[in-house]
Formats: C-alpha cells, sequence, structure tokens
C-alpha cells in the first residue's frame, strides 16, 4: 500500500463487505430475491476489491479520491441500514 487513499479505500469496501455478510433478517422481514443478489454482488465487488489492494495487485494512481468518496458514502449508508440493503435502496416491490 503506498498512499492514504489505498489503505482507506480497502478499509471501506472491507467494511461494505463484513456488513453485508454479517446482516442478519428479522423475524418478519420479507425476502427479497433480487435485493439478495445484489449484496450479492456487492459483497462480491467490495470483497474483492479490498483483497485487490491488500495484496499490492492495485497499480499506483489505480485508485481515486473519488472512489474513495463513493466507498464512503455507501459504507455509512449500510452502517445506518444495519446491512439492510432494501433499506438503502427503499425497495418496496
Amino acid at each position: 500500500m503506498r498512499d492514504p487513499i489505498e489503505l482507506l479505500t480497502m478499509l471501506a469496501c472491507a467494511s461494505i463487505c463484513l456488513r453485508l455478510i454479517t446482516y442478519r433478517r428479522s423475524p418478519g422481514a420479507r425476502y427479497r430475491p433480487w435485493v439478495s443478489a445484489c449484496a450479492w454482488l456487492l459483497i462480491v465487488c467490495s470483497g474483492g476489491q479490498a483483497i485487490h489492494i491488500a495484496l499490492g495487485h492495485a497499480a499506483r494512481g489505480e485508485t481515486t479520491l473519488w472512489q474513495l468518496g463513493i466507498f464512503l458514502v455507501l459504507a455509512a449508508l449500510l452502517l445506518a441500514a444495519r446491512g439492510n440493503l432494501a433499506r438503502v435502496l427503499r425497495i418496496d416491490a
């Protein structure tokens, strides 16, 4: 890891991945397959990005401040929603 932006991006991606993995549905909550598929895709992509950076495969300057901003906002939204992606997306159907 060469700069703080890479470190913060890796931590934001890891927090997104871990928060989604540890989500537990409420007893009365509905199962929504499309939200579940989106959550799975976010877990794979954010976890893969974190591993990519941690292993040093990211080229210098590959992670930008703009990407970090997106990941931080998404991580904050998921933490506030306690991992409930449907609440973040506000999908009622």
